[in-house]
């Protein structure tokens, strides 16, 4: 059996100017090839776990105990340079605002110059075989052309599909992709969760998805990690979680967003992967 792409054991954050814990002895696993959801409610403390795993968590913010394992390799003790190795060729972020990701006066060419030439990748006629063929693979028919625009030339949609690109071109064994499709509207959604799903599969990546929206864990994962106030509430199967929860919590998700969901989006959902999750009971 392969090694768990992430491991994340008791791991505490805190941030210590006002005396709080942010997350409280976490512990989940994320096994290779597969694909699991983090969920939990806004201020749960989705994105500070993945924030820790990336080594890149805000200013006055402290890993206080616990560890982190990519790929079997622990990351206590690494350097920055070691970290920056890491990204991308290890573990890579698909954030949630892809215009807070791009520098404004770069066109995208240079943001993949940048990340390959961090890598030792330093022929200019490789970086844009490169870039261009991530592009296409993430949906662009031009791909050259999209690497002479600048970022504010580009809807949102087509900027996360760009973040996309660039997370993925090294081909990381793990994938973090935090609210990558929060601000989208649903069939841009859609488009984005299939190429992810869809190059995961093939590529036999690991995939931890970071959401509070439980149709696209429905649709997307293999198990759930269920979280409230930087504590574990329950993980399993998607389907155990969906028919039985073992948290009066869990349940209470479930109900909310069951209820704020419309028929179209959830048949929009299940046909990612036709779980059919949703289905009344």
């Amino acid at each position: 059996m392969s090694c768990p792409a992430l491991t994340i054991n008791d791991l505490c954050v805190t941030f210590p100017a006002g005396n709080r814990e942010i997350l409280h002895h976490l512990s989940f696993s994320v096994p290779g090839g597969h694909t699991v959801a983090l969920v939990g409610e806004s201020g749960s403390g989705k994105t500070m776990a993945a924030m820790a795993v990336m080594n890149l968590l805000p200013h006055g913010m402290l890993r206080s105990g616990g560890s982190i394992s990519v790929n079997d390799h622990p990351t206590e003790g690494l350097s920055p340079d070691q970290y920056r190795k890491l990204r991308h060729t290890q573990v890579a972020m698909v954030m949630q605002n892809p215009m807070s990701a791009f520098d404004p006066v770069l066109n995208i060419f240079h943001h993949f110059k940048e990340t390959l030439i961090s890598h030792g990748i330093t022929s200019t006629p490789q970086i844009r075989k490169m870039a261009a063929d991530g592009l296409a693979e993430a949906g662009f028919s031009t791909p050259f052309s999209i690497l002479e625009l600048y970022p504010f030339q580009m809807s949102g949609g087509m900027l996360q599909r760009v973040m996309l690109a660039l997370a993925l071109m090294l081909s990381p064994p793990l994938v973090i992709a935090d609210e990558a499709t929060t601000d989208l509207d649903v069939l841009s959604q859609k488009r984005i969760l299939t190429l992810l799903h869809d190059h995961c599969r093939k590529q036999h990546l690991a995939l931890l998805i970071i959401t509070h929206d439980l149709g696209v864990a429905a649709a997307m994962a293999d198990e759930i990690v269920v979280i409230r106030s930087g504590r574990l509430v329950e993980k399993g199967p998607t389907a155990d979680i969906f028919s039985a929860p073992a948290s009066p919590y869990t349940a209470e998700l479930l109900a909310v967003h069951r209820g704020l969901y419309t028929p179209r989006y959830l048949n929009i959902m299940e046909s990612l992967t036709g779980r059919g999750v949703y289905a009344a009971d």
